[in-house]
């Protein structure tokens, strides 16, 4: 979206931006209604554990992971979450999982997020399990293997973000007797050490789309992994290129298929359900914020971490008030963009201010708002659109387009 904020100049402007957001708090309500929303109180008995390793396990490692590999700290942190039996959040308790809310799902992503960024994004993508597993067609599949995730037995990890990528399909399936058989190469799949399987995305021929769950023992001649690919951020969640050679699917593996339209659908319905990541980053910053202000009695840095806060409660609110259920609603795209776009650039000013008030030493690589601001950067792109992608571009060209003065 294009704010027009900057036609006026002095007063004028800031009516445009008051009366934008009036409106925009008008439209929100509007949407509660029609969706029945209730604010739910987050499930704190759930969450008690987590947010204890957050505070005494993840967050005061996030540099040792951040800089490791995964068969280090990032490795014992997610076992110890599989231990406890987090990645069955999710997932029903007639399959042996904590059934939690969405209300309580969504502040496990920020605590996780808050603490270290590397145990949240690799141990987000191994919850997706559940959710494909669970709406998959094999009800046999569904008693064997949920029960396997909630108890974390088996670590499942996600390869389809190649789906979204224009051109020539990167992975295909092509229907044979008795199952599907996939050649191709997935080039982007995080947490490759530590998962037993896969839920596999590829494209048919008729340009639907195949998912799949797929264990990873005994496929080595059909499975090839890559080494880790280099990154400026989340090195440590070993991000390999997989390739698959002639790797046979069988039909009771196969979880649906669906038109290519369907993940286009599933995206804008999700616009604001990727919100949570960058919350939790800022909140690590504000953290971090809140404890320089005590140990060097800096009133101005405990302000700015109030303000930020704020901020996170606001943009959370418009989030849950935009949430996909009100997909169909008028306005819908705009305000959920707005509240994504808000989302990553808050994640990254408060990181800046984390690195601003620290100072010179904050480019230590043992200091946290170094690695604060590089995972701000990360969820810029994290599930990115091209509608997400503009909403950011002109948030950043137009910072004051979307706040009342």
């Amino acid at each position: 979206m294009r704010c027009s904020a900057h036609v006026g100049e002095g007063g004028t402007k800031r009516r445009v931006r008051a009366t934008w957001r009036t409106q925009s708090t008008q439209m929100c309500a509007s949407a509660l209604v029609h969706v029945g929303y209730t604010e739910h109180m987050i499930n704190e008995a759930l969450l008690a554990q987590a947010r204890q390793m957050a505070d005494e396990q993840f967050r005061p490692n996030a540099e040792r992971a951040d800089q490791g590999d995964i068969h280090g700290q990032v490795g014992d942190n997610v076992r110890a979450l599989a231990q406890a039996g987090y990645f069955g959040l999710g997932i029903g308790t007639q399959y042996g999982g904590l059934g939690a809310d969405e209300t309580t799902r969504r502040e496990f992503t920020e605590l996780m997020a808050s603490a270290c960024g590397v145990t949240a994004f690799v141990q987000q993508q191994m919850h997706a399990g559940g959710g494909f597993v669970g709406n998959g067609r094999s009800d046999a599949l569904k008693a064997q293997m949920l029960p396997q995730f909630a108890s974390g037995q088996t670590l499942c990890g996600v390869a389809f973000s190649h789906l979204r990528r224009p051109g020539p399909p990167m992975l295909r399936a092509e229907p044979v007797p008795g199952g599907y058989t996939v050649n191709g190469v997935a080039p982007w799949v995080s947490g490759w050490a530590l998962m037993d399987s896969l839920i596999l995305g590829a494209a048919l021929p008729s340009g639907d789309h195949l998912f799949a769950y797929v264990p990873k023992a005994g496929l080595a001649g059909e499975i090839t992994a890559g080494s880790r690919i280099p990154l400026a951020v989340m090195n440590a969640s070993d991000t390999v290129e997989v390739t698959f050679t002639d790797l046979f699917i069988p039909d009771e593996l196969a979880l649906y298929e669906r038109g290519a339209e369907a993940l286009k659908r599933s995206d804008y319905c999700s616009i604001s359900g990727h919100v949570f990541l960058p919350l939790g980053c800022a909140r690590g910053s504000i953290h971090y914020l809140r404890g320089l202000a005590e140990k060097r009695g800096q009133e101005a840095f405990a302000e700015a971490a109030e303000a930020l806060a704020q901020e996170v409660d606001e943009c959370r609110r418009d989030a849950l008030a935009w949430s996909g259920a009100c997909a169909d609603l008028p306005g819908y795209k705009e305000h959920a963009l707005q509240a994504r776009a808000s989302a990553i650039v808050l994640a990254v000013r408060a990181a800046h201010a984390a690195v601003t008030a620290t100072g010179g030493s904050a480019h230590l690589l043992s200091q946290p708002p170094q690695r604060l601001l590089r995972e701000a950067i990360f969820y810029t792109t994290t599930a990115q659109t091209r509608d997400v992608q503009s909403a950011t571009l002109d948030l950043l060209l137009s910072p004051d387009c979307w706040h009342q003065e």
